[in-house]
């Protein structure tokens, strides 16, 4: 019986694995660059562009990432008020070969202000890029660089 439930647990394994490649894949190569833009409402207007240099590849088992650096710049307008903010983040991406999803997230460090405390924050930024060409792409991204951000646009690879 234990040889069995061994037997049936390897199979398993071999048969995820060989549907994991079928179903992951990776949108982008080391040294390509990537330009986001989006606009979006959390309780103002708000707009968000960034740019990304991708420097490598790796797998988790059959699961395909991407790596790079980027800078992410945003401001906030509402009532008076104009907030700015600008950051640099490490970013990881893993996208679905089944459809065209890239999945992305990042984290670093934002300068933002105005402010009355302390103008450096964590940052984080994350989304998903439907690609409907090879170099054009819909996203929806959402994230916090000294307040929280969202919004809809394009991502377009250099």
């Amino acid at each position: 019986m234990k040889k069995l439930l061994v037997v049936l647990l390897v199979l398993t394994a071999v048969a995820a694995g060989a549907f994991a490649e079928e179903v992951f894949t990776s949108f982008n190569k080391p040294g390509d660059i990537n330009l986001y833009a989006s606009v979006g409402w959390y309780v103002w207007p708000e707009v968000s562009v960034a740019a990304e240099y991708v420097i490598g590849e790796f797998a988790l088992g059959p699961l395909p990432f991407d790596w790079g650096v980027a800078v992410r710049g945003g401001f906030d307008i509402g009532s008076g008020y104009f907030g700015y903010a600008a950051a640099a983040l490490a970013t990881l991406h893993t996208g679905l070969a089944v459809f065209p999803l890239e999945f992305y997230a990042s984290i670093g460090a934002a300068f933002y202000g105005p402010t009355v405390g302390f103008p450096v924050s964590f940052a984080s930024y994350g989304g998903l890029t439907w690609w409907f060409s090879e170099n054009i792409g819909l996203l929806v991204e959402n994230g916090y660089l000294g307040w929280y951000f969202w919004g809809v646009g394009v991502e377009f690879k250099l």
